[in-house]
């Protein structure tokens, strides 16, 4: 938990008191008595021979059209009005205002057609709704995003996800410094960084994780980087991850100390500078 103090609020602390404040509620806990404890009602459903797509179709073309139909996409994870939490369906055409680091539209922001097909009875439910999960790429353009969507859908979900991207301009002021200001600024932002990186360790069905320092204020020392990156060290993926910085000519020279420093260190990950 970030620290809040009493009485006079500093600038950490008004950073720390937004953080918690804009966390959207948690799925309530499931209650259950003592015969039904271990039934899942989630995966119980009634069968519908008026059906022809349940009876007719065999588990196997099914479960093929549920792949075409939920896979493939890049989803941009935003916080909607509320502190509640919404997506948006990358077009991957070059026009997507959040990849061009905007903010989506209200009318861009999908309220819930992405769960269409899985809200439309509950076999095609427990059919699809792991496939929405296993099969996309979560885009975060915010740290706090990432920390925020874990606690709103379910947890066995949250372990489907295979493949994330955390797309952010870092303030490098969040790293370690003599400066009594800027040492103001990376207490503020260091914890929400640290929950961040936990939740992404914390992710058992995590194969593709990719980290992009964007934006031209990330100019920091060699040196410094893999301080920054120290609570990822626990990120052991069989392929690794990635780390792209900007494309800056200090870091296209120094590429291969980067990489050096962070195995050092015991960081896991492939260096690319975009």
């Amino acid at each position: 938990m970030a620290r809040i103090k009493q009485g006079v609020f500093s600038w950490e602390d008004v950073l720390a008191q937004r953080y918690q404040n804009n966390k959207p509620p948690t799925l309530p806990r499931r209650r259950y008595s003592i015969q039904t404890q271990r039934t899942d009602t989630r995966t119980l459903w009634t069968p519908q021979p008026q059906s022809t797509l349940l009876t007719k179709l065999s588990p196997e073309l099914r479960l093929m059209i549920w792949e075409l139909l939920l896979g493939g996409m890049r989803i941009h994870i935003v916080q909607r009005a509320n502190r509640q939490m919404g997506h948006v369906v990358c077009p991957q055409t070059g026009a997507c205002d959040v990849c061009r680091g905007g903010l989506p539209g209200m009318k861009e922001v999908d309220g819930g057609r992405l769960l269409a097909l899985a809200r439309t009875c509950k076999q095609i439910y427990t059919e699809s709704i792991t496939l929405l999960y296993t099969l996309n790429t979560f885009e975060f353009s915010n740290t706090w995003s990432l920390t925020y969507l874990r606690p709103t859908i379910p947890s066995d979900f949250w372990d489907a996800i295979r493949a994330v991207e955390l797309r952010w301009a870092f303030p490098g002021h969040w790293l370690p410094c003599k400066d009594p200001v800027k040492t103001v600024y990376f207490s503020a932002g260091r914890q929400q960084w640290v929950e961040t990186c936990r939740a992404v360790t914390s992710m058992q069905g995590l194969q593709s994780f990719t980290l992009q320092l964007s934006g031209s204020w990330f100019c920091e020392p060699v040196e410094k980087i893999p301080v920054f990156l120290e609570p990822l060290r626990e990120l052991q993926l069989r392929r690794g991850w990635k780390l792209q910085l900007p494309r800056q000519p200090y870091y296209v020279k120094e590429i291969r100390n980067i990489d050096g420093g962070l195995r050092k260190r015991g960081i896991e990950c492939a260096v690319r500078v975009m």
